[in-house]
């Protein structure tokens, strides 16, 4: 449920219109590449050009990831719609 996945914070609070399911695509990938040449050659182009980025040493991001793992959330500010939501069941938010 996308809605439920917002709420606890595995999603960003964006409309739920903008979600769409897309299922495994990484299997439907493999199964591509080793059905066709041409996806095969397609997904080694885009391997190539693939920029690994240590997130950990960033301390901007582990501060947020750290913020992002507590249910619920340490900054409600990032999830307007589920901090609406929460209010109007009459549950109390700490600020």
């Amino acid at each position: 449920n996308t809605r439920n996945a917002i709420i606890i914070g595995m999603l960003p609070d964006v409309d739920v219109a903008k979600y769409f399911f897309m299922g495994n695509t990484s299997v439907t990938g493999a199964y591509l590449s080793l059905l066709s040449e041409d996806k095969y050659r397609q997904s080694s182009k885009i391997a190539e050009h693939i920029t690994y980025i240590e997130l950990s040493v960033n301390m901007k991001f582990m501060d947020r990831y750290v913020a992002g793992l507590f249910l619920p959330y340490t900054d409600m500010k990032d999830f307007p719609t589920v901090e609406e939501c929460l209010y109007s069941l009459d549950i109390k938010l700490k600020k």
